[in-house]
């Protein structure tokens, strides 16, 4: 990076990809700090947690869906995408798209752990949930503020985007805090459904209208959890975002 190369879709170096392990080997070293052996295996338990009902692992899926319905939108415009341009991804070679999928999936890991598996419930026992989203989207923001200059995806995007770049890392924060509690707080769910996405909005085939199409139902679907969540505690009702009442997922 520092010789002015830019991370390409489809093209394996350079890469970007042991950035993403940053949040990861951050949160296992300050776990490893703060609260020794048993830290790291409370850490280690949500990155290994994948019981959970049928209704949560298609939520955890739930970026397919979005794709599909994209992918509808694109076809109507005639912007429908190659299908082997899903086989181009940031920072590794050209491949076939199954293999995109899985590395995508194991990229995203080290983020989440960071993001979820360690902020997440430590900001929401003191901020709660709706709050502690956006305070990891503060976090996760910044994170990403280097990409835009090493990466050829971020680079395209004008200096007001960044405001929409933030706005939907919000909207994917609330979704993925609600996942994580949903699921009793599993790294692997928040982690396929980030990995999933960014399949959907960061491969070659990512158009503009696939990218509008499938962020769009992520902002719905963000904006109608912060509502019902306003909603509950208007009411007095039980967190929609936070953990459920019994600690264990529901459908």
């Amino acid at each position: 990076m520092a010789t002015g190369e830019v991370v390409k879709a489809g093209v394996g170096w350079p890469t970007i990809m042991p950035a993403l392990a940053g949040p990861l080997l951050a949160a296992a070293a300050v776990t490893a700090l703060a609260g020794g052996r048993v830290g790291l295996r409370d850490l280690l338990a949500g990155v290994t947690r994948w019981r959970m009902t049928l209704g949560w692992w298609v939520a955890a899926l739930s970026p397919l869906a979005f794709l599909g319905a994209a992918l509808l939108v694109a076809s109507f415009t005639h912007q429908l995408p190659r299908w082997s341009d899903f086989g181009r991804y940031s920072g590794v070679p050209t491949m076939g798209v199954a293999a995109v999928l899985v590395v995508a999936v194991l990229s995203t890991f080290g983020e989440e752990v960071g993001w979820r598996g360690f902020a997440l419930p430590r900001l929401q026992d003191r901020f709660g949930a709706l709050i502690a989203s956006l305070l990891v989207t503060a976090m996760w923001a910044l994170w990403h503020l280097p990409f835009f200059f090493t990466v050829a995806t971020y680079r395209g995007l004008p200096a007001a985007g960044y405001a929409g770049f933030v706005f939907g890392l919000a909207c994917g924060s609330v979704v993925l805090t609600w996942l994580y509690n949903g699921t009793g707080g599993s790294v692997i769910a928040c982690a396929l459904w980030h990995g999933l996405y960014n399949v959907a909005t960061g491969t070659a085939a990512a158009n503009a209208t696939i990218q509008a199409a499938t962020s769009g139902f992520v902002y719905a679907l963000a904006i109608l959890l912060v509502v019902l969540e306003v909603r509950a505690r208007r009411r007095g009702a039980p967190s929609v975002l936070g953990p459920p009442p019994t600690g264990r997922s529901t459908p």
